[in-house]
């Protein structure tokens, strides 16, 4: 593959560290991509001995496909390269250390939503700590959700920054009863998995050797994003030889407020403690001249003394012509005359065969909830131009959602419940009566909903087994004017926002079935249930917004143009551009928070205070510049009236010296505009996640696997779990020579049955839970904990052409003849034909999974039978998977198709399965 002289330096430069500055377009990924290759091919590196850091999943997705690509037809097989995000990595690093940890077996990851619901439901405790009336004294408009969420900013600020605070200030105190609380209820936080990870391995030095010896090369992509603790740690598993390389780009430093630091890009040289190397990647193969000289302008007119990598970023001789390609498309003082001129200027792109479809215009903005970028995105769709805009906070605003919560009120809700009473003032109030208004038109309008809606209702109104609110929504979704939906042919993110919206909500059941704790919905609880259900639960997530699905795999879904911030564009290119927030201005923290920072974290004068928003404002907009490939839009609703100028005064020299879209500088005639790029990713499928859920019923696995419905967890698979996550945690002290007692495995029994009970609020009969510890213990009396055990929950994967397989394997064991894979199940052996067949197949193809895995001999397998301590054996040949991969790539490619419309004919099953109420599949019974 052709390189440049810098990137064929980056690549070849191998040994020590590396500080690769890559300005946009500037072939980044290629660069990191055959360097990879180059040192699995050339240097003969282990992929095992190589760990890749990538800002998002997507982009180690796309770097890990492309790396198999260009290893395909070779002997070399990447599947114990550690490549993901640091959080990723370091979530891996935990898991390899649980014992290690603070955490245990079994533990959550909180996301920002159960971060908030769980400092809300622990706010009592902070309120009785000394100092808190003070602290927030000063503060505005504080609501309980507001001490949440200013509670939440500073203890992400000290988790990021690694510290371990002991004085006695409010703040230091809260943040230690924090760390408590997360380690008391088994979870973890997003910004507390690094300092985790960093804490394992820096306290323990076996731990660290173990890590360091198997790691021997680093490559950290984005390193301008890496906050305080991610330095820390990347320093750390370097070890001696600091063979790390780190690349990105300064300029493109947009996540301060994520607690991310230029600092560490700025001085890795003299932070690195070795000698290191700099190469820059200047030139530009994504943007045409014109928006390079823009981007440019834009960054040399703030002066930045040493706060910035020089560089002379500079176009390929092709694309080296003199033409104007940012213009600026904007109105005075008209938000409808704006509208109109954004949306036939599209229609014109669109009639004049410019672009073929509106997925090559973005639309970048600060933020898309602004309501003016709300209102142009409704004008636009009246005008026939699809938009896709997932984080426009409109998820509760869509006709599906806001008759799905308006069923939900008309079951649930009681005259004395909360949501009517005037002593809560509900700001959610007109929107529930607008949801329940939605409904009691239709029941009037449609005399088969109004049946099915009542008929539900007295369900409810019954003392019965009624299940929990997900298996409410179940029942919602099967009235017959939601259950149409679900036959939905149609293609791509925006053709089934509705049926991915209805995914999303069951999540959003599924989370307030787990942190209210009920079980079943009965007579007696059914008030409490919708109270909290209504008064906080969608209050609070209405008030901060759910985000619509986006799909990695498609970022710009064909026949839209897409709306989306600054911050979410990142990584990402398209033919067109256009960008707006114009009145925008440079903003710091308030000055209270500013003198708090420089108290609690170690300050660093490195940038001026005074300079800091105004660094972070110019990096922003030249990250959003810099995306067009073939046209770059400035736009805007042009004022002087009042305080604020638009476009605001940071923009004013090169906004006036940017000609109008129609002065006659930009030559239509010549304009070129390229299809916007598709992301090729190879999917990963498993024997039983993907392989059997498919073949058993492709409708479900549409619903469950591609629209996320969350499946209701069952009392069978819960016991299921907690026998087997038992069994794995004694194989590992087993493998590890461990002393092991009796008394202390059904400690540990307990102990995880606990930590499972939380997770997922599901609880066990003493009778079921003494019979699960009888069948852990009989297999450690067993004859069989006397063999050589070799690996415990192994992760296995093989490379098809178009896909990845991957497996978990439970054990293996070491025999004369070679390696054996054991595969525990806490069934019954008393099974049909069928099923018997699955689990040898299942064998064999991990048989396969494993001899790519090692050098070392696979003879076979053990299905292993808890309960009755009984083994069959499966003998494994080289070729017995045949049969089971053709399965794989037949498979695979119907998904990759989107065949879907296929249903189970099982009755056993089909009564068993959620969906039963609304699947037309058990009609065929």
């Amino acid at each position: 593959m052709s390189l440049n002289k810098s990137q064929k330096e980056a690549v070849q430069t191998i040994e020590g560290p590396l500080l690769i500055i890559a300005g946009p377009g500037s072939g980044k990924t290629k660069t990191l991509v055959e360097r990879m290759v180059y040192m699995i091919k050339e240097k003969n590196i282990k992929p095992e001995e190589i760990l890749i850091s990538t800002f998002t999943e997507r982009a180690a997705r796309e770097l890990s496909t492309r790396v198999i690509n260009r290893l395909k037809d070779e002997n070399f097989h990447i599947e114990g390269m550690y490549i993901g995000t640091l959080h990723s990595i370091c979530l891996k690093i935990i898991d390899e250390n649980i014992e290690l940890c603070r955490l245990k077996k079994g533990y959550r990851v909180l996301d920002n939503v159960d971060q908030k619901f769980f400092i809300f439901s622990k706010l009592k405790y902070f309120k009785n700590i000394d100092g808190f009336k003070m602290f927030f004294e000063k503060k505005e408009y504080l609501t309980n959700w507001k001490i949440g969420e200013i509670l939440i900013k500073w203890f992400n600020k000290f988790s990021e920054e690694g510290l371990e605070l002991t004085d006695d200030s409010f703040l230091s105190k809260a943040y230690r009863d924090y760390e408590k609380m997360l380690e008391e209820e088994n979870v973890i936080d997003f910004s507390s998995i690094q300092k985790e990870a960093f804490r394992v391995l820096k306290n323990n030095e076996v731990a660290l050797k173990a890590f360091t010896d198997k790691i021997k090369y680093i490559m950290i992509d984005e390193y301008q994003d890496t906050n305080t603790i991610q330095e820390k740690l990347i320093f750390l598993i370097a070890g001696e030889t600091q063979n790390i390389c780190v690349v990105g780009d300064d300029d493109q430093g947009i996540y301060r407020f994520r607690g991310a630091t230029i600092r560490n890009i700025l001085q890795f040289e003299e932070r690195v403690g070795k000698e290191c190397k700099v190469i820059k990647l200047e030139v530009n193969y994504r943007s045409e001249k014109d928006i390079v000289r823009f981007c440019k302008d834009w960054i040399h007119s703030l002066y930045w003394d040493k706060f910035r990598h020089s560089k002379e970023l500079v176009v390929p001789e092709e694309k080296d012509e003199d033409k104007t390609r940012v213009v600026r498309l904007s109105v005075e003082d008209s938000e409808s005359k704006w509208q109109e001129r954004v949306a036939n200027f599209l229609i014109f792109l669109k009639n004049s065969k410019k672009i073929d479809d509106y997925n090559q215009v973005a639309f970048l903005f600060r933020s898309v909830r602004n309501k003016r970028i709300i209102s142009l995105a409704h004008y636009l769709e009246y005008r026939g131009i699809g938009v896709y805009s997932p984080r426009s906070n409109l998820f509760f605003s869509r006709d599906e959602i806001i008759m799905v919560v308006g069923v939900f009120l008309y079951i649930l809700s009681r005259p004395e419940s909360k949501i009517y009473n005037n002593e809560y003032k509900l700001d959610i109030l007109d929107y529930y009566k607008k949801c329940l208004n939605v409904v009691e038109k239709k029941i009037k309008s449609d005399e088969l909903f109004k049946d099915e809606i009542n008929q539900l209702k007295e369900q409810y109104k019954l003392e019965r087994n009624n299940g929990a609110l997900l298996e409410l929504y179940y029942k919602i979704i099967g009235l017959s004017l939601f259950k149409e939906r679900f036959e939905n042919k149609a293609e791509g993110v925006l053709g089934n926002r509705e049926l991915y919206n209805f995914g999303i909500f069951s999540k959003i059941v599924q989370k307030a079935d787990q942190i209210s704790g009920v079980l079943k919905i009965k007579n007696d609880n059914i008030l409490k249930v919708g109270d909290y259900f209504f008064t906080m639960h969608l209050k609070f997530l209405k008030q901060n917004g759910v985000d619509e699905y986006e799909d990695i795999k498609e970022y710009a879904p064909k026949g839209a143009v897409s709306f989306l911030t600054i911050h979410q564009s990142k990584g990402l290119e398209f033919p067109i551009v256009i960008v707006g927030s114009l009145e925008s201005v440079p903003e710091g923290d308030r000055e209270e928070d500013e003198e708090l920072e420089k108290r609690y974290i170690p300050y660093n004068d490195f940038e001026p205070d005074y300079r800091i928003k105004d660094f972070d404002f110019w990096r922003l907009y030249y990250t959003a510049f810099s995306r067009a490939k073939n046209l770059l839009v400035l736009t805007a609703i042009e004022s002087n009236k009042g305080k604020r100028v638009v476009p605001s005064l940071p923009f004013k020299r090169v906004y006036e010296s940017t000609p109008d879209i129609l002065s006659g500088d930009l030559k239509f005639g010549d304009l070129e505009i390229e299809v916007t790029n598709s992301i090729h990713l190879k999917e990963s499928y498993s024997y039983t996640g993907d392989l059997l859920k498919y073949k058993e019923c492709p409708y479900k696995y549409r619903l469950n696997k591609i629209l996320d419905f969350q499946n209701i967890r069952t009392i069978d698979n819960f016991y299921g779990t907690l026998v087997h996550e038992t069994l794995e945690s004694l194989n590992k002290s087993i493998l590890k020579k461990e002393v092991l007692d009796e008394t202390l495995l059904y400690e540990e029994y307990l102990e995880i049955y606990e930590t499972m009970k939380k997770r997922d609020n599901l609880l066990l009969s003493k009778e079921i839970l003494e019979k699960g510890f009888l069948q852990v213990l009989n297999y450690y009396r067993s004859e069989f904990v006397k063999r050589k055990f070799r690996d415990v929950e192994k992760n296995i994967f093989a490379l098809r052409k178009d896909y990845t397989i991957e497996g978990t394997v439970d054990l293996i064991v070491e025999e004369d003849e070679g390696l054996k894979i054991i595969d525990f199940k806490t069934g019954s052996d008393e099974l049909s034909e069928e099923i018997m067949n699955k689990y040898i197949e299942q064998i064999k193809l991990y048989c396969y999974l494993l001899s790519v895995n090692t050098t070392e001999k696979v003879v076979g397998g053990e299905i292993y039978f808890i309960k009755n301590n009984k083994i069959i054996e499966v003998d494994y040949s080289l070729g017995d998977e045949d049969k089971v991969l053709k399965e794989f790539d037949t498979i695979s490619e119907r998904i990759s198709k989107g065949e879907f419309s296929e249903k189970s004919s099982s009755k056993e099953k089909c009564l068993k399965c959620e969906f039963k109420n609304h699947c037309f599949g058990i009609n065929m019974i």
